[in-house]
């Protein structure tokens, strides 16, 4: 940069009062020789007299300003400082350096931001915020649309299955209804009574298990509707409750693992899936003594909870087949709603529930609950408060 002579007494007091930013005359020696007063005022003493490395902030401009007075550094026309003194710390100011003769030292000058630059920075600093909001929001919408769509798709999905089974399975009892019902009157006269109240046992029965389907049918196509209220429950304490309601018969022990977690869940939901499951350990059991256990383990962002039985198993091939609705290993036990109906809620849960198996050897099944339901405070853990 060019050297100039410095400026007549009167110009130079002209023009420090004039200038709009800070502007200082340094000696050779880092010395403040001259200010127009505004560095004074923003730091609240007379600067005067005083070394820059009493004014600079050592951490980030005193280094800078050994290689600006040295002049070994040429890279930069203009150089950010920060100014300090006392605990007053100014923001960070762009600064032009005027050399004089050798040995005369320096003009600082800064560089003021103007006001309507300023104004505007303002303008797009809350454009900005605006912009990072409706992305926020716009991303949290997009999460809300796929969840929406994924919930769409399930409930499509169930729904076939659904018309599925009223078109064929439940066509079954009423088949049988009506083959019961339709006899001609020479056969029905040729009946004893006996056998006449057989019939009408037999059709009160089909009717009572098509209602008992009917019912379970519609279970499954309301699971995962959203209706219940959060609760924090011990899930420990609630398998407990639910074993007492089965009333296990006597040799089947059913054991329900110490640890098992705090969560925030609806009540309801969560109840069906346990209750159906340890329930069909019971139903499906191998003989009169048999073992039933609960454990859990923990999968990261969801609790694992195993149901293991010591019952006759399921083949490779069942397991493909035991989640369809109406699906049933002993016809005219059960409704075969139960598993549908555990793998529905689950899954409206963001969960997910697997079976191991095989013939003889017992069955796991394993249901991932999420640890934190939409809504809730967060995982909690055994010792937390519950609500019962």
């Amino acid at each position: 940069m060019m050297t100039l002579p410095a400026p007549p007494t009167v110009a130079l007091t002209v023009d420090l009062a004039e200038w709009p930013g800070i502007v200082i005359r340094i000696s050779a020696d880092a010395r403040v020789m001259a200010t127009n007063g505004r560095l004074d005022a923003l730091l609240g003493v007379d600067i005067v007299g005083r070394s820059m490395m009493e004014l600079l902030d050592h951490d980030s401009s005193w280094q800078k300003w050994e290689r600006i007075a040295s002049g070994s550094d040429t890279s930069e026309r203009v150089w950010e400082l920060i100014f300090g003194a006392s605990d007053r710390v100014l923001d960070t100011g762009a600064y032009s350096v005027m050399r004089l003769g050798k040995n005369e030292g320096c003009w600082l000058i800064e560089h003021p931001t103007p006001p309507l630059l300023s104004a505007l920075a303002s303008e797009v600093a809350l454009v900005n915020t605006d912009l990072a909001m409706a992305q926020r929001t716009l991303v949290i919408e997009r999460a809300r649309l796929a969840g929406a769509l994924i919930e769409v798709e399930r409930s499509n999905s169930a729904l076939d299955e659904f018309a599925h089974a009223v078109s064929h399975d439940l066509k079954a009892p009423l088949r049988a209804i009506r083959e019961y019902a339709d006899v001609p009157g020479a056969s029905r006269m040729a009946k004893t009574e006996a056998e006449s109240a057989r019939d009408f046992r037999r059709i009160g029965e089909l009717a009572s298990r098509m209602r008992r389907m009917i019912d379970g049918a519609l279970d499954f196509a309301r699971a995962g509707q959203s209706g219940s209220r959060l609760e924090t429950l011990d899930t420990g304490a609630l398998l407990r409750d639910i074993v007492v309601f089965l009333a296990p018969p006597r040799g089947v022990t059913i054991r329900i693992a110490p640890d098992l977690p705090v969560l925030d869940v609806e009540r309801v939901p969560f109840e069906q899936v346990f209750r159906n499951l340890l329930s069909n350990a019971i139903t499906y059991r191998r003989g009169d003594n048999a073992h039933v256990e609960v454990s859990v383990l923990d999968a990261g962002a969801q609790w694992e909870f195993i149901v293991a039985d010591d019952g006759p198993g399921i083949s490779e091939l069942e397991q493909q087949q035991i989640w369809r609705l109406f699906h049933t290993s002993r016809p005219g036990e059960g409704t075969g709603v139960g598993l549908a109906l555990v793998k529905r809620i689950v899954e409206s849960q963001q969960g997910t529930v697997s079976v191991r198996s095989a013939p003889g050897a017992g069955s796991e099944f394993r249901v991932r609950w999420p640890k934190q339901a939409a809504g809730s405070q967060g995982p909690r853990s055994a010792g937390d408060a519950v609500t019962r």
